[in-house]
């Protein structure tokens, strides 16, 4: 029989669990597929992860660097970039935890696990730019505002793009 105080006790116990929840915060204690999570602007990208099957990658040990596009910058990638699965999303993934003066520090370049590199080519301090080139070649393509650098996750870092990285 249900009474007035077991719907209390059940819903008492409901609330202490909600209560008990940690909210994913950016201070490195949660993985890269978590803190992306946190991002609403990056719900696309993300989502293009977890169908290539490269989330279980992301939550592991790393330590990774993404660079994330948003949803609108990736939207404005081809069809055929967007659907190339893991091939495609290799592009944004560094191994290595590399905030941005760890990019610098390594002359401004970074390789992908693609193969590309990801080079910072200028901006500002607060909107540094950076575009893909291929491996050893000089920047091509088009380049991206990273908006929001230096997200740290428990397995690496996440930085916001405001463009894609593919080489031309």
């Amino acid at each position: 029989m249900i009474t007035r105080r077991s719907l209390f006790v059940a819903g008492g116990g409901a609330l202490l669990l909600s209560a008990c929840e940690t909210p994913v915060t950016l201070d490195g204690r949660f993985p890269i597929m978590d803190v992306l999570g946190t991002q609403s602007d990056t719900s696309d990208f993300r989502s293009a992860l977890r169908r290539a099957d490269l989330e279980s990658l992301l939550n592991g040990p790393g330590p990774y660097t993404v660079f994330a596009p948003t949803n609108l910058a990736w939207a404005a990638t081809s069809e055929q970039f967007r659907n190339g699965g893991a091939a495609s999303l290799r592009n944004f993934i560094a191994g290595g935890r590399l905030r941005l003066p760890d990019i610098q520090a390594r002359g401004n370049r970074v390789r992908m696990l693609s193969g590309i590199d990801a080079v910072l080519v200028g901006g500002t301090a607060a909107a540094p730019r950076i575009q893909a080139a291929r491996a050893g070649a000089a920047p091509s393509g088009a380049s991206a505002s990273i908006l929001r650098p230096n997200l740290l996750c428990s397995n690496g870092v996440v930085h916001i793009l405001g463009g894609a990285l593919i080489p031309a």
